[in-house]
């Protein structure tokens, strides 16, 4: 039985025929079968998120899914979005000193680009005290979620047809990504080395999809925290760490990053 919390890729793996039930029931389920977001959003969203992003009823949604195979399935009736919540103290509309940023995923996303990489730069070049504002054509509540791990802070409201949430770290903390070190030697830690404080695993000139591999071996085996040098940003990584119940923090450096992974 699939439910509000089931994930979306758990609904999928036990009905692959919802690939086709779903868009027949409401039109921008077709993401399920974009050649990003199709990889990416249902490992991050619940069944509940679904519903909220695409603005459907969630008790609606929960019974197309369950119908048993072959039985006709009926249009979706748009459910009211949520009210904005008020604006947070932090948020600053006057922008002085240009601390805004502004991206815009609406044309990467109709250009079948990732744009998680590209905010998850945006974030990283922030000012201090800076924020940075989305602009999506659905809530991106699997974006919110995952960057809430992250500490960050975020407002979400609508423009019209479009969806616009704003980050920001505000009072918020982010926790040090260095932790302690483990007792004991993982069996196979995919290559990662001991050093002060935890493990590094440097990945910076293998191929695809040798550094995911190398990443998800050493942090299965208990090889946490975890210093991973990469040559870009990984972003098809993230959902497997955030499966797994991990944090990270993700660090400019010379010819590539650096992603200090965690236990929260």
């Amino acid at each position: 039985m699939i439910t509000a919390s089931t994930s979306v890729a758990d609904a999928l793996a036990e009905r692959p025929s919802l690939r086709d039930v779903l868009p027949a029931f409401h039109p921008a389920f077709a993401k399920l079968n974009h050649p990003i977001l199709g990889r990416i959003l249902p490992r991050l969203a619940t069944v509940a998120d679904a519903a909220r992003m695409v603005g459907v009823d969630l008790d609606t949604l929960v019974a197309v899914m369950n119908l048993p195979d072959g039985r006709p399935v009926p249009t979706a009736q748009p459910a009211p979005r949520p009210p904005s919540a008020p604006a947070p103290v932090w948020f600053d509309p006057s922008d002085p000193g240009g601390r805004v940023t502004l991206l815009d995923a609406r044309p990467l996303l109709a250009a079948n680009e990732d744009p998680l990489a590209r905010i998850l730069a945006a974030l990283r070049g922030l000012p201090p005290g800076g924020q940075l504002t989305v602009i999506a054509p659905f809530e991106p509540v699997p974006l919110v979620g995952l960057l809430a791990r992250q500490g960050w802070s975020s407002w979400t409201r609508w423009d019209g047809a479009d969806c616009r949430v704003t980050f920001s770290h505000g009072d918020v903390v982010v926790p040090d990504p260095v932790g302690l070190g483990g007792a004991g030697e993982p069996a196979d830690a995919g290559g990662a080395e001991r050093e002060e404080g935890g493990w590094r695993i440097d990945v910076s000139t293998l191929p695809p999809p040798e550094p995911m591999r190398r990443v998800l071996a050493a942090v299965d085996t208990g090889a946490l925290p975890l210093r991973v040098i990469h040559a870009r940003e990984p972003a098809l990584l993230y959902p497997k760490l955030v499966e797994r119940g991990l944090v990270w923090e993700v660090r400019p450096r010379a010819g590539g990053v650096e992603i200090h992974v965690r236990r929260p």
